[in-house]
């Protein structure tokens, strides 16, 4: 049956979805999509409780979920009013409003019927939908930066949703301007978040405020995806939600440890169990196991101890170095070292290693080493006067990228900078065999693995949410001089893998010779 025909349309009247499953029976029917089990568990919650706060790791499809209510809950209460908000306020135009547009567009409930009237999505001057004849706006997204403008809302139902609450954005004053727009029981307020760092954070004590909601959690290990892989559920893969092979992945990537199987990971993230462990990494309790660190949590590092000594081999004879994929190079400023290092498939040599600035003798060096291999990408790192034998090793070899810490990194999404990036990428790399025979560099390893931590900080001019590394004065006041070995390691192991940024934002800062 079309969706446009009369009959259609009284078929799927707003008043025929009833009871604690209305919410999810009218999305799936208006929007043609298919919710998960999890999905469906919390559009039942909001319908049966005034507050909820839903908490829990990334990859069960929290968000797309709440879109969904928000959608259908301002069609099913017409007039209703919907307002949302977030921690992370860009993030939330690109993923919730682009979702929400989609879905919007999708329906033939944003048509003119003779039930209710046309409805248009409209971007500015912030997200809304704009329903003809009506004064106000009925669905609304708008910033937390000011609480006292998300105040004043009004109407037979009103829904108040708070994306990403856990993010230094949102405060109680936010929660609470929010909460003044709940008047009775007709009214929701629904609170997202990722589990906080600790108990100083608004959420975790939203109590304060008089909200109390009833909490709904997951973790990762709950994601349909997952069910679906161990055969624990039928259904179809949904796009967009976590599967196990990244659940594997992101275990060991941020735990420095091989996958232990699905019971064990998720008895030892789960608290309660005889199994639970106090000492894995914060970003994987919050992100992934979908609770609060414990004490005692590993602080988000780029990499450990454990992987430093596991990646030293005393003698160099011992190690099996291949082709050279990658190279960086630390050009001397004054009181430093000139350095070349290699990543040779998961082995990193040092192939220079000098005092001084005579550049002109160490550019020669240099390139003599280089010329033996002269196709893989290099990275240099040079000022002033080391500036002008860089380019003359652009203008010598194929693919030369001049690396500056402070520029934007290959995958901007994840992280701030290069330095962040390049930190992040020698740990991961550590974490799948590489090696080193260099005492210089394992003296600058293990420093920046005790010292060097990373913060979860939100860049509003790329609207996402990525970690920063401490600045590398950390290493430096430790070493007494700059760490020119792990400066080259960086570079050599981004290089192998490829990671150069891409041209944009009209700054060229790293790349002036591609």
């Amino acid at each position: 049956m079309s969706a446009t025909t009369p009959d259609y349309v009284r078929d799927h009247l707003p008043e025929n979805y009833t009871g604690r499953e209305k919410y999810w029976q009218a999305a799936e029917d208006w929007f043609g999509i298919t919710l998960s089990p999890e999905q469906r568990e919390i559009l039942e919650h909001v319908a049966e409780n005034q507050y909820t706060h839903l908490e829990g790791g990334n990859g069960f499809g929290k968000t797309f979920g709440i879109v969904a209510l928000a959608l259908t809950f301002n069609r099913r209460h017409y007039p209703s009013s919907v307002v949302v908000t977030s921690g992370t306020y860009g993030k939330l135009k690109r993923t919730f409003c682009a979702d929400a547009e989609e879905l919007h567009k999708s329906s033939p409930f944003n048509e003119q019927t003779p039930y209710w009237p046309a409805a248009t999505w409209k971007w500015s001057p912030n997200p809304h939908i704009d329903v003809d004849g009506e004064p106000t706006w009925q669905f609304e997204v708008i910033s937390p930066e000011d609480p006292g403008e998300l105040e004043g809302v009004h109407n037979d139902h009103v829904l108040v949703i708070v994306d990403e609450a856990d993010k230094k954005d949102v405060d109680l004053d936010t929660l609470d301007s929010m909460d003044s727009l709940i008047s009775d029981d007709n009214d929701r307020m629904v609170v997202i978040s990722n589990p906080p760092e600790d108990e100083t954070n608004a959420v975790a004590n939203m109590g304060e405020v008089g909200i109390e909601p009833e909490k709904l959690t997951y973790s990762t290990f709950d994601s349909h995806n997952v069910q679906v892989e161990l055969d624990r559920r039928g259904g179809e893969w949904i796009p967009g939600l976590t599967g196990l092979k990244k659940l594997k992945k992101k275990w060991e990537a941020l735990n420095g440890e091989s996958w232990p199987g699905y019971e064990d990971a998720r008895a030892m993230s789960t608290r309660g169990t005889e199994a639970f462990r106090k000492d894995l990494a914060s970003r994987w309790y919050r992100r992934f196991a979908g609770i609060m660190p414990p004490a005692g949590a590993a602080k988000n590092r780029p990499f450990d101890l454990d992987l430093v000594k596991a990646g030293y081999v005393e003698r160099e004879q011992d190690l099996e170095a291949g082709t050279r994929r990658g190279t960086g190079i630390d050009v001397a400023r004054s009181g430093d070292r000139t350095v070349q290092i290699d990543e040779r498939e998961y082995v990193l040599e040092v192939a220079y290693s000098e005092p001084g600035t005579d550049h002109r003798v160490q550019f020669n060096r240099m390139w003599e080493l280089l010329d033996a291999e002269p196709t893989a990408p290099i990275a240099i790192d040079a000022v002033g006067e080391g500036s002008g034998k860089a380019d003359d090793t652009a203008a010598r070899y194929p693919e030369v990228d001049r690396f500056k810490s402070g520029a934007k990194a290959a995958q901007p999404q994840e992280y701030k900078d290069r330095w962040t990036e390049g930190l992040c990428e020698l740990g991961n790399w550590l974490e799948r065999g590489g090696e080193f025979s260099d005492t210089r560099l394992r003296k600058e390893l293990k420093i920046a693995a005790r010292e060097i931590t990373l913060e979860e900080r939100y860049i509003k001019n790329r609207e996402d949410q990525v970690y920063v590394a401490d600045s590398k004065s950390e290493i430096k006041d430790r070493l007494g001089h700059s760490p020119d070995h792990l400066d080259a390691a960086i570079q050599a192991v981004l290089m192998a893998k490829g990671l150069i940024p891409d041209e944009e934002d009209d700054k060229l800062d790293s790349l002036p010779w591609r």
